[in-house]
């Protein structure tokens, strides 16, 4: 009997309050705590990351985050559920930070916390950076330390780190198009090597050393093998493919005994071009045309050849 009482006594609390969306048991037991914490050590910050399970986010309201250094605590704050990370500057190289995090539900009620350890290393910053530019890109090298990783990044045009890969040795080839010049050509391309270490608990990563390479040295070699044959329906010009992946194309240029210089008549993204305003009805004077290959800035070396048709 007094069970029954004590039993109608809750349901009575939790659900003799208006219309109210109302509380129920469940809101009063302690939320599940956060799944994982990571660590990210960089030379101005240490990033504090975690996860939660989706399906519990709708019974938490917010995620407090504490660090402990020397026994002392500090909070870093309160983190909405849709948050998942956060950012400390203060730190020092060589001691020990303790961050911990709990969920907290509608009720105020914290989980237990879930925390990680991480003691932040000043990496050695690489050294003796060198590049050089090859027919697929930029091929850069530096001086390794064995027991370092190295990320490879880009600084655009808007001063953003873009990661271009990761490396255990002291080479890295980052493959270049037309299109990492676009859509106008830096003075510089801006080469970022750091060196990382990474455990289960906990990623460091240096400030790294930066290399800027002149965008007006991307020079392509000339195009070679010319070809050309004349119709009745114009000049039709051929050669062979230079090597450069990160060329923009071709560029042909005209004279005829009209013209006092070569006037450029086209571009092309292949190694061929048709040129139909002369043919071999109207081909009465030698033609002479120029082909470049066109770097981001600079072209190449031109190759020349003259175009004539000849009785018999």
């Amino acid at each position: 009997m007094k069970f029954i009482i004590t039993v109608a006594l809750i349901l009575l609390i939790f659900s003799g309050c208006g219309r109210k969306l109302n509380p129920t048991l469940e809101d009063y037991i302690q939320p599940e705590p956060v799944e994982k914490i990571s660590l990210s050590v960089f030379h101005d910050k240490i990033t504090v990351s975690w996860s939660y399970p989706e399906k519990m986010k709708k019974k938490v309201k917010s995620f407090l985050v504490e660090k402990e250094n020397n026994g002392q605590i500090k909070s870093l704050g309160f983190f909405d559920v849709m948050s998942s990370s956060c950012e400390d500057r203060d730190f020092k190289f060589g001691q020990i930070y303790k961050y911990r995090i709990y969920a907290i539900n509608i009720k105020g009620i914290y989980s237990k916390p879930a925390q990680a350890t991480v003691k932040p290393e000043k990496l050695p910053e690489v050294e003796d950076l060198q590049y050089k530019i090859t027919d697929s890109g930029i091929f850069l090298s530096w001086k390794a330390e064995d027991s370092l990783m190295y990320n490879i990044y880009q600084i655009n045009q808007k001063g953003e780190k873009v990661k271009r890969g990761s490396t255990g040795n002291n080479i890295f080839l980052d493959e270049l198009t037309s299109s990492a010049f676009d859509p106008e050509p830096p003075e510089f391309l801006i080469y970022l090597v750091s060196s990382y270490i990474s455990d289960n608990y906990a990623y460091i990563e240096s400030k790294g050393t930066e290399i800027n390479i002149p965008v007006n040295s991307f020079i392509p070699s000339r195009p070679e093998h010319v070809f050309w044959a004349v119709n009745e329906n114009g000049v039709s010009i051929s050669w062979r493919e230079v090597p450069e992946r990160w060329i923009k194309g071709y560029r042909v240029y005209r004279k005829t005994f009209h013209d006092q210089d070569f006037i450029k008549i086209g571009e092309t993204m292949i190694p061929s071009f048709f040129d139909a305003d002369y043919n071999i009805n109207n081909l009465k004077m030698p033609v002479y045309y120029r082909i470049f290959s066109a770097g981001p800035v600079k072209e190449s070396e031109p190759v020349e050849i003259k175009v004539e048709v000849t009785d018999g």
